[in-house]
């Protein structure tokens, strides 16, 4: 899913100073950027160039293959739920459609008809049974809320039989978002209930839900929830158990919109019930921290486990309902691609997403690193919007992101009608170490002053002289060493009235 965001028309290298112990100069890193990573804020393909369309599903691993299942949603209803399969989380290969809204035409046994709901989809392994085992959404006839159905396979791209024509009604009741926690031989349904009251009125996800299925997975065992809470505010709720104990994470009820992501935390999944109320999942970067998952809605907590089982990381599965935005009324994320995963981390028992522009998966060490630049390609938010992340500050001159002429992706401009300056930076947090920084930049003839600072890293403040009259893409290169845990990076321009700059692409890699 690593993908070069723009053709470049040349590279300028520049020696770094080595800010700490070395004190001396050093030759730039030519090769910190990983050849495959997990590309946020594009538009991801499969290995051979095609879009990947999934989105509101999961990703499961078997027998060392990880297998991520979605929704093809297109403008309107969900036409298909699609199979892909990878070996690292970086490259997909696509399998099939598991199921089509193509009448009987489909690799169903029997394919839902056109113009309904196909959502939320859930597909694992049961090793009690041997069976791959999937479930999906569809329409209640009457309303228009969701309805459950399952389907068995004995291959995981073979052909899925429902076990039953009939879709059922969780608990007697439709239902919102659901998702499955697998863990050994045992299921869990996680949903957001619909309730009735007494003279028959429906609310719609005014409960969040955790019940057991049967033994082959293919409908809710009997007996009482295990959490059954009264909350009118979540959707896309989600179980994962990490350190030992049971996290249930949900989004915030905005339907297409990016929402902040909450949690609960027990070392029992029955111990929910009593655990500490709902909080806030917090999102790094602080300075000018994301508040909505960095534009996505919560779908899953992936596990990361090395090959010897020794090493767990964690993605957060974010989706991005991008393709209902329309830039009026409608709440849906403008920023550009329908996925992003982000590394989540636990500070005590608290998780922390970390908004990373790249994100490099070591699948066999069980490891995560990545460019933790916080949306370095500008591509987060709809054009002219805002720019999310960093901090803009100046005493003339706007900036903002603006379209790239050609391939609908984005850049941040810094221009006005009059003379202006304008200072926009970020500060990134960064383990000690040798990093790479990478920017890509054009300006106008009419700067009078362009450089991009790096600073508070443990040693002296470097200014990066950039050519002014760069009217072609031109990228810059720097290496440098962190002793302090952190770095502020920044670009200055000072320009007469109608000059203008653009940068894009920003990225510090680690380097050796």
């Amino acid at each position: 899913m690593s993908l070069n965001p723009r053709a470049r028309r040349f590279t300028i290298l520049t020696a770094a100073v080595a800010l700490g112990l070395t004190g001396g100069l050093t030759q730039p890193v030519q090769a910190a950027e990983p050849s495959s990573y997990i590309a946020n804020d594009t538009v991801w393909r499969t290995v051979d160039g095609q879009e990947i369309l999934a989105q509101g599903g999961n990703v499961f691993k078997h027998q060392g293959v990880y297998y991520w299942v979605g929704s093809e949603l297109t403008s309107g209803q969900p036409k298909a739920i699609n199979l892909y399969s990878s070996t690292d989380l970086e490259n997909w290969q696509f399998r099939k459609a598991i199921v089509k809204q193509s009448g009987t035409d489909g690799p169903l046994s029997a394919d839902p008809a056109d113009n309904i709901w196909l959502g939320r989809p859930q597909l694992n392994y049961n090793p009690a049974t041997n069976n791959f085992v999937l479930n999906f959404e569809v329409n209640d006839t009457s309303d228009k809320r969701n309805q459950l159905m399952f389907a068995t396979s004995s291959t995981v791209d073979g052909t899925y039989t429902l076990t039953s024509q009939t879709p059922i009604n969780v608990n007697n009741n439709t239902m919102g978002d659901h998702s499955v926690f697998v863990e050994g031989n045992d299921a869990y349904l996680v949903y957001v209930g619909d309730h009735v009251d007494a003279s028959g009125k429906k609310s719609i996800n005014r409960t969040v839900t955790v019940r057991k299925l049967n033994e082959a997975w293919t409908g809710v065992a009997p007996g009482a929830p295990l959490f059954d809470q009264w909350d009118s505010g979540k959707e896309a709720p989600g179980l994962v158990k990490a350190n030992g104990k049971y996290y249930l994470f949900a989004s915030e009820k905005r339907w297409w919109d990016a929402t902040a992501t909450h949690y609960r935390v027990s070392d029992t999944l029955a111990g929910l019930a009593s655990s500490a109320p709902w909080a806030k999942v917090t999102h790094r970067p602080t300075r000018g921290g994301s508040d909505d998952s960095f534009g996505t809605q919560f779908a899953q907590i992936i596990p990361v486990v090395s090959t010897d089982g020794g090493t767990t990381s964690y993605l957060f599965n974010g989706d991005r309902y991008s393709q209902f935005f329309k830039g009026d009324t409608n709440n849906a994320p403008g920023g550009v691609g329908r996925n992003a995963w982000y590394k989540l981390t636990f500070e005590g028992t608290a998780p922390v997403v970390h908004g990373w522009t790249g994100v490099d998966v070591n699948a066999a060490a069980g490891t995560i690193t990545g460019n933790r630049v916080a949306n370095g390609r500008f591509d987060q938010e709809a054009a002219g919007v805002g720019v999310p992340l960093w901090d803009l500050s100046g005493a003339q001159g706007a900036a903002s992101t603006q379209n790239t002429t050609g391939d609908g992706r984005r850049q941040l401009l810094v221009n006005d009608d009059v003379a202006f300056t304008s200072w926009v930076d970020q500060e990134v947090v960064l383990p000690n170490g040798r990093y790479e920084l990478s920017f890509d930049y054009r300006s106008s003839a009419t700067m009078n002053d362009l450089f991009f600072e790096v600073k508070g890293h443990g040693g002296q403040a470097t200014k990066l002289p950039l050519n002014k009259n760069q009217n072609a893409w031109a990228t810059k290169k720097y290496t440098f060493d962190v002793t302090s845990g952190k770095a502020n990076i920044g670009l200055w321009a000072d320009g007469q009235a109608n000059a203008w700059t653009n940068l894009d692409n920003v990225a510090i890699w680690p380097a050796g």
